[in-house]
């Protein structure tokens, strides 16, 4: 009787087990054979953020490496009634239902994504491959060895209850695909610059009826840490076919509005340096006005006059002229020029722009007070640089001719018009030196050449700023002491003269005959008519006659 009862209760559980449409916890989906379209495709990215280059399968390799540990036969199929996703894979081997499932991944690889870019209607679209966003899969070779296994593993009635199961309703397995992460970087890196519209700067210029100001306008360039996050998100829940996704905006102001640009408007300080100039200078001059008048400097900026000027050289536009060097003159591209570093700095004193950078010349030049000239070198160890403190930009303007260079500095008058400006050199101490002779004894006795007609003091001179309200002096300044190095007066002359015998005859192809007379006045033989004259050249006490 109680074997009776056990049987029974045996094939009852049995029974049970075995009902159509019950299974057991496997992380499988199921659905009916007429549920196996490809809308019915489900795209699971849960570690999707995560997931790094380092992280990405290899389906190949991962299905060989469970094959060599799985019990079942390498030629083993898979039981009718399994799907892959959307993909039929009844009576395929594992190797054969992987290919056939990449083989689907490599279709959806070529699906189209476009990134576009908001507000820039004027910008092209980026379209690429889904494949070169980095999509793979994560847990294909799991699925398939689950695939293989159904029906073949576990105790008798586990698969009794599968074989089944498969008769009454098909066996689905999700295809979970997967974006690299930094592909989709990679992709917003390289190709982002081509959907950036660049801010356009507003442009000044000056003319006799005024200053004009253009119109400047924003520019767009993509965020791209923010679109990397639109990018995934969105591809997150891609339900394969062609996605559009709109990147990240920032707006980008341009450097110079119109706005900030229309503020310059007054005159602030202005020099002119009388000084006549050869042609090889006036050419120098006239390019270095060229690279420099019409500068903008930003509230902010710094600018330096040799960095607008070099490279001195002939490609540059500069002819040889001469230049301080040592202590003396050499030849050089862009020689004079330092005439124009003294313009403007003086012109900047009277706009009370922040110099920056200012250094004197080496020797004292003749076209400025002593302390207020300035200079540049062909090193750019000497320079001249302006900074802009002010909240408004400033302008520089310049001219030059044969005799006069001139620069003027525009910007926004806050000064009250009761105030001015006086500024001026005053020599400390000053000395030169004596001529420095150089003796060529190939010249000729005597003769000499002058190399360098000016001799250069040196001097110690200071400068001020005066600062006058109302006529009254109110402030006093001292801008700095300069220091001046001499240089002599540069002769080169012949060897001396040999000393004269003021004995000698006058005439060294007249020899004296030794037979006349000592006394011309009293002659040893007087003649019978009239007496012969003296040589007006000889010396009286030793001339003979001629």
């Amino acid at each position: 009787m109680k074997k009776k009862c056990a049987w029974v209760l045996t094939l009852a559980l049995l029974a049970v087990v075995m009902m159509p449409g019950m299974a057991f916890a496997t992380g499988e989906t199921e659905g009916s054979a007429a549920e196996t379209d490809a809308s019915e495709g489900v795209v699971t990215l849960d570690t999707l953020d995560a997931l790094s280059a380092q992280e990405a399968e290899d389906p190949q390799a991962d299905l060989k490496k469970a094959m060599e540990i799985s019990p079942l036969p390498a030629d083993a199929v898979i039981a009718d009634g399994v799907y892959i996703e959307n993909i039929d894979v009844s009576g395929m081997t594992a190797e054969q239902a992987l290919e056939s499932v990449l083989s689907r991944v490599e279709e959806l690889g070529k699906k189209k994504f476009t990134l576009t870019l908001e507000g820039a209607d004027d910008v092209e679209p980026i379209v690429v491959e889904m494949s070169e966003l980095g999509l793979g899969t994560q847990g294909l070779a799991e699925s398939v060895m689950e695939a293989v296994s159904l029906g073949k593993s576990g105790n008798l009635i586990v698969r009794y209850k599968a074989e089944k199961d498969l008769q009454v309703t098909n066996k689905k397995y999700d295809l979970k695909l997967a974006f690299d992460k930094n592909s989709v970087t990679d992709f917003i890196t390289e190709k982002t610059a081509d959907l950036a519209v660049e801010p356009v700067n507003a442009e000044l210029t000056h003319s006799g009826d005024g200053f004009s100001v253009s119109q400047s306008k924003t520019g767009i360039k993509v965020n791209k840490d923010a679109t990397v996050t639109a990018i995934m998100k969105a591809l997150g829940s891609w339900n394969k076919e062609d996605a559009t996704v709109a990147a990240v905006a920032e707006i980008t102001q341009p450097e110079r509005t119109t706005e900030l640009l229309s503020m310059v408007q007054d005159k602030l300080g202005s020099f002119t340096v009388n000084s006549s100039a050869s042609t090889e200078k006036f050419k120098n001059l006239s390019r270095g006005m060229e690279l420099t008048s019409g500068t903008l400097i930003m509230p902010g900026e710094s600018w330096s006059m040799h960095a607008a000027l070099s490279p001195f050289s002939a490609e540059n536009g500069y002819t040889e002229q001469i230049a301080y060097q040592d202590g003396g003159y050499v030849m050089e591209y862009g020689g004079g020029i330092c005439q124009l570093a003294t313009t403007l700095y003086n012109a900047a004193l009277r706009a009370e722009v922040h110099v920056s950078k200012r250094f004197n010349h080496s020797m004292t030049v003749g076209y400025t007070d002593y302390g207020l000239d300035a200079t540049v070198n062909d090193g750019g160890s000497k320079d001249l640089e302006l900074t802009n403190d002010f909240d408004f930009p400033i302008y520089i303007e310049g001219s030059a001719s044969r005799s006069s260079t001139t620069y003027t500095i525009w910007g926004l008058e806050t000064r009250p018009s009761n105030r001015t400006l006086k500024f001026y050199g005053v020599t400390i101490s000053e000395s030169y030196l004596p001529d420095e002779v150089t003796v060529d004894p190939n010249m000729a006795p005597g003769t000499e050449k002058v190399v360098q007609a000016t001799s250069y003091p040196a001097l110690v001179a200071e400068a001020y700023k005066e600062v006058w309200v109302d006529g009254a002096l109110v402030d006093k300044i001292k801008l700095h002491t300069d220091k001046y190095r001499a240089s002599a007066r540069k002769v080169v002359r012949g060897p001396d003269a040999p000393a004269v015998d003021p004995n000698a005859p006058t005439d060294p192809n007249a020899p004296a005959d030794p037979n006349a007379p000592t006394d011309p006045a009293a002659p040893t033989e007087a003649p019978a008519t009239d007496p012969a004259p003296t040589d007006p050249a000889a010396d009286p006490g030793t001339g003979t006659a001629s």
